[in-house]
């Protein structure tokens, strides 16, 4: 458990960092581009986003939960993935031209062509990235993704702030995955250079194939917002749902992917070695509960004062959809960590299956609500309610492989719940007495109200005794505390 501590530590340090990283480009960007301008980039990177998913074909899992791994194996997802990725850039420059046709905007043209080139340069940094995560190499995959996202940040800004509009963002994300590729290679203590082969093609296929089925379901169930919307709405509605679910996903999917990152080799590896994988489960679910539901809560409270602080007054409108995505996002929490474990625990076939279900139920209520009602309003209220079936989704899977026992899992739930109405109590009760909640509330109030919901939630935390309380790496960490945990 010590080495599943620190991959935690070092995963959670590296979201953090990179999300810092992440805020302070769209801090800017909010203010240097347009929200047509941004609009234009979501719907290419919608697109794109599906190229990426059938180019990773799984292959970076496959390699993490792989029981014996040998250089043939290796050398295989090398092939394969300079195969699918060199031919997912034909692909995509080939359609830019009737992309930016059906949008009847140019710019699609260029932003496409350019975000394509990354199809060239992913597989040779995916490869060692993936090693690097199979063997918990946290710290070094912490170096190669904050250089990735400086360079990153430094070339998107740079070309936004000379006025390159859109393509600005497309630069910086090929430029951000070409280091990322460089850093990771060198991170390794094994830098042997092998050469691609396809001898092991039908292992990595067999697992590739039915994990790129559910990533190419959910993605375009994902970015089939932006491309009905932008459709359907126009271009600034895109921009202000993707502002508006940027403050859910600053969770959702920022930190949430942190612990993902570091589940996923955990799993792995207590499947290995023959550990309690439902144990684990109810632990990392603990946790992301008592920290998700705390903070989706005060963004909704707060959406409005957040949106002015990171992006400015001209998001202002995108404030009353942020309760919405944080409920769904808070429902979806207690089931996060599912699809990581059937992976890990060899249900590859199970998750493929409802996976497919769910992203495809998710996607038919979603549009079906943009088409019907042409309203940021309800497709923000149909997310939530999706978001709810889904989890329900996941937990009916989970019984497939890995039985939840009910007690000791609705045990931690509850005291997660205990510990966030503790702590929401009282931005709750200034929200309700504060008279005109159209206006935003000073910068000085937000932070008061921040520190106070952070110091209530560390103290009821350690009161009700929840499992994160009782962690070693918890009580090192807040060792300075004169209340201590049982």
């Amino acid at each position: 458990m010590a080495s599943a501590r620190r991959a935690l530590a070092w995963s959670v340090l590296e979201r953090y960092l990179l999300i810092a990283f992440s805020l302070s480009s769209n801090i800017l960007l909010a203010r240097l581009l347009s929200p047509e301008e941004i609009g234009v980039y979501s719907v290419s990177a919608a697109i794109i986003g599906i190229g990426h998913v059938v180019r990773d074909f799984g292959i970076g899992y496959f390699l993490i939960q792989e029981k014996n791994l040998t250089d043939a194996h290796i050398r295989t997802a090398l092939g394969m993935a300079l195969i699918i990725g060199g031919t997912l850039f034909s692909l995509f420059w080939i359609a830019a031209p009737f992309v930016a046709h059906y949008y009847a905007d140019p710019r699609l043209l260029s932003t496409v062509h350019v975000s394509a080139l990354s199809f060239l340069i992913i597989p040779f940094g995916a490869i060692s990235q993936s090693l690097l995560r199979r063997d918990m190499h946290f710290g070094a995959i912490l170096t190669a993704n904050l250089s990735s996202a400086t360079v990153g940040f430094v070339v998107t800004i740079g070309l936004a702030f000379a006025g390159h509009g859109p393509i600005s963002m497309a630069f910086g994300a090929v430029a951000s995955n070409l280091t990322m590729g460089l850093v990771a290679w060198l991170a390794r203590k094994d830098r042997k250079l092998l050469r691609p082969g396809l001898s092991e093609w039908r292992a990595v296929f067999k697992f590739g194939g039915q994990n790129t089925l559910t990533g190419v379901v959910t993605t375009v169930s994902t970015d089939i917002n932006d491309l009905v919307l932008g459709k359907v709405m126009g271009f600034a509605p895109v921009a202000l749902i993707s502002r508006a679910q940027g403050i859910m996903n600053l969770f959702h999917r920022d930190l949430m992917s942190a612990f993902k990152s570091a589940a996923l080799p955990i799993f792995a590896k207590a499947r290995r070695e023959g550990e309690d994988l439902e144990a684990q489960f109810h632990h990392g679910t603990a946790c992301i509960t008592v920290l998700a539901w705390p903070f989706y809560g005060f963004a909704s409270l707060y959406a409005l004062e957040l949106l002015r602080l990171l992006f400015g007054p001209q998001w202002d409108s995108a404030s009353a959809l942020v309760p919405w995505f944080c409920l769904g996002g808070a429902l979806l929490s207690a089931s996060s960590l599912i699809p990581t474990l059937l992976v890990a625990a060899g249900g590859i076939t199970i998750h493929t299956r409802f996976e497919t279900v769910i992203q495809i139920l998710r996607a038919v209520v979603l549009v079906s609500s943009v088409v019907l009602f042409e309203s940021l309003q309800a497709f923000a209220l149909s997310f939530a309610l999706v978001s709810g079936l889904s989890s329900v989704g996941y937990f009916v899977a989970k019984q497939r492989l890995v039985p939840t026992a009910p007690t000791e899992f609705v045990r931690a739930l509850l005291q997660s719940l205990i510990v966030t109405g503790a702590c929401l109590l009282g931005p709750l009760i200034l929200t309700f007495a504060y008279v005109t909640p159209t206006t935003p509330r000073a910068l000085s109030e937000l932070l008061a109200a921040a520190a106070s919901c952070a110091l209530v939630w560390l103290v009821a935390l350690i009161l009700v005794r929840h499992p994160m309380s009782r962690d070693p790496l918890f009580q090192r960490f807040f060792c300075w505390l004169p209340i201590k945990a049982g």
